[in-house]
């Protein structure tokens, strides 16, 4: 078969290695992966003083190349986002994975682009049926953020937070906080949770996890096997 090259942009900087280790074995020797980063041209301190959200504003936590974390807002890095599309595409890639679950206006494209959120949202209620489900979000500002986004979907959920990027602890000690709830299985709502992750909260709660990032690339093996 061909070789197929396929663009994967993140809404913090490339390359995603804690990504790309869970996610590369999935994909067959034919496939060959182009990191791109919205924030690649900036500053950690750059992108804190200027990308800090408001309010209002939606919330997004992303990873810096050095491994920080770095939370902005989503008006911010749209158009980020859609540079790189247009980068990836005039690159000749044959389909664009977005490494993010947030919540975005409808971008430009031409070529197959992989979005989670719409995909994790629409898989996610076909499972639970009219059962709750557990989200993990990275950061306790996108708890509430969370109940409104899954509500939005019809979807009836328990939620609580702790960060991929920070203390392991953290995400072990908030898989705790489903235990013995009455829940269909548990959503790790943002790329940056691993597989180690994924069966470490597995483990605690006795219940299953959907993990966006093998999600959307099994959903990317079938579209080009």
């Amino acid at each position: 078969m061909k070789q197929i090259k396929i663009g994967a942009i993140t809404i913090g900087q490339a390359p995603r290695t804690d990504i790309t280790r869970d996610i590369l074995p999935l994909l067959p020797d034919y496939m060959t992966l182009t990191e791109y980063g919205a924030l690649d041209d900036m500053t950690y301190e750059e992108v804190m003083s200027q990308f800090a959200p408001s309010e209002d504003d939606e919330v997004l936590v992303s990873r810096m190349r050095d491994g920080r974390q770095a939370k902005f807002t989503e008006r911010f890095i749209r158009p980020l986002v859609q540079q790189k599309i247009d980068q990836a595409e005039a690159e000749g890639v044959s389909a664009i994975i977005l490494f993010c679950t947030g919540v975005f206006p409808e971008f430009r494209h031409q070529v197959l682009f992989i979005e989670p959120q719409p995909l994790f949202h629409a898989i996610a209620a076909k499972l639970a049926g009219n059962q709750k489900i557990g989200i993990l979000v990275p950061e306790p500002d996108q708890v509430e953020q969370a109940y409104h986004t899954w509500g939005k979907s019809g979807i009836s959920i328990e939620a609580t937070s702790a960060s991929p990027y920070l203390e392991f602890d953290k995400v072990v000690e908030a898989a705790s906080f489903f235990k013995n709830k009455d829940l269909a299985f548990i959503c790790t709502d943002c790329m940056g949770f691993t597989m180690e992750m994924k069966h470490r909260i597995q483990e605690i709660t006795g219940l299953p996890v959907l993990l966006p990032r093998t999600l959307v690339v099994r959903i990317l093996c079938e579209m080009f096997s």
